[in-house]
């Protein structure tokens, strides 16, 4: 309680020397950003020309850490755009505005820069984003999202974790708007800055509650992971079928077909895919008996957008139906062991009961994928479960010598 107190006090003392510094005390107007009389963020902390970016890029070499989070327009458009990109220090709040900078990649010297943390929440959009559109990397990455869950937080969004760390609510009315807009409203600019003014000290929370729980080393790791994974962006075949409910292997012709022209018509009107027809119209076109125009007519009513496009659907529905799904070769044939149903079942209670201990989830303790890898494998020494590259070498640390007994004399997992 009297730590929490402190962090509070702490907040509030830096948000009073920046009004006082910004000069909001002294009745001191900032320059006109959007469409009201006066913004809350100082002329020059909106970034919005080559001469003001490269300005904070030699503010932020300077800093140890900085909190950066984005907004993009993925909501409205096929083509997504990072609209804003907001980095807060300790002492400063910035907002870059990239449809205002034609290059903005010389962030990517700050964002790369290993002696330079970078704080985010949830940060898997925001890294995908900043290198599919920039080409921009992160290293240093700290994800307080990540770091939440290895606390064992039930609920890990932001505005609970701000609410219950510093007694201040966030408003999330903004978070679906369009942030492609110009000019933005202050309102908007304001709740942009309220997603990165707050991590800093979170992250300050959580890391010390971890170093306490000897798993900082664990949100490390994973932070490593989910920062370099933008190196594997191409999704496979298969992961793009997936997700539309019990659609039989054999309808996956049909459903690659349905899924190309409602790719085509949202890359044709630049509007996301899911405008053009949502997936549970997807699913039952899909699984349509004796499909005809008029079926697809009465299935797809409420979407405008494809309604000009549905005999050319129809057509290629009625070839799609033509070819037989091939199903890919399985590429681990030792996942069909005698003992791999045995295996699987012993290590999924050996995770409940691990999660339920750590009191985290058990995806953390173990993922499906890894639980899969586990079980297909002949695993004859303790060394076996150290040369497994789906495992993570905290996992390895922390659970190798549970894992073997479990895999290999016979399971007393219940330790």
């Amino acid at each position: 309680m009297i730590q929490r107190t402190k962090n509070i006090l702490h907040h509030y003392a830096s948000m009073m020397s920046d009004w006082l510094k910004n000069g909001v005390g002294k009745n001191k107007k900032t320059q006109n950003l959007t469409s009201e009389n006066q913004c809350f963020l100082p002329a020059d902390n909106y970034i919005d020309s080559n001469h003001k970016l490269e300005s904070l890029v030699r503010k932020l070499k300077s800093k140890g850490k900085i909190s950066v989070d984005i907004e993009g327009n993925s909501l409205y458009s096929y083509h997504s755009r990072i609209c804003l990109i907001q980095i807060s220090t300790r002492d400063e709040n910035f907002i870059v505005d990239p449809l205002s900078i034609r290059d903005i990649s010389i962030l990517g010297s700050v964002f790369f820069d290993e002696k330079i943390q970078k704080i985010l929440h949830g940060a898997h959009y925001d890294i995908h984003m900043l290198y599919t559109c920039t080409g921009i990397r992160i290293k240093n990455l700290f994800d307080t999202q990540i770091a939440a869950s290895f606390l064992g937080e039930k609920k890990t969004g932001l505005a609970f974790l701000i609410e219950k760390n510093f007694n201040v609510h966030l408003q999330k009315k903004y978070q679906k708007s369009n942030w492609a807009i110009r000019p933005l409203p202050e309102g908007m600019l304001e709740y942009a800055i309220s997603d990165t003014k707050y991590l800093l000290p979170l992250a300050d929370i959580l890391r010390k509650d971890l170093i306490r729980k000897n798993r900082l080393s664990w949100v490390r790791e994973e932070c490593e992971t989910l920062a370099g994974s933008v190196k594997n962006q191409q999704l496979k075949k298969q992961s793009r079928l997936r997700g539309f409910g019990k659609i039989p292997e054999t309808k996956y012709p049909v459903l690659e077909t349905v899924l190309n022209i409602r790719n085509e018509i949202a890359k044709e009107k630049d509007i996301p895919p899911f405008k053009v027809i949502d997936r549970q119209t997807i699913y039952r076109i899909v699984t349509a008996d004796h499909i005809s125009l008029e079926k697809l007519k009465q299935i797809t009513f409420s979407h405008r957008h494809i309604q000009k496009y549905l005999s050319l659907m129809l057509e290629r529905i009625k070839q799609a139906e033509h070819y037989k799904h091939k199903p890919e070769p399985i590429r681990n044939q030792r996942s069909y062991r005698p003992d791999f149903a045995q295996k699987s079942e012993k290590l999924h209670i050996w995770r409940a009961t691990k999660a339920a201990k750590l009191n985290i989830a058990q995806h953390l303790v173990l993922s499906h994928r890894q639980i899969s890898s586990l079980a297909s494998m002949e695993i004859k020494t303790l060394q076996d479960i150290y040369r497994i590259k789906s495992l993570k070498n905290w996992q390895k640390q922390k659970f190798g010598n549970e894992l073997y007994e479990v895999l290999h004399s016979g399971g007393r997992h219940h330790r």
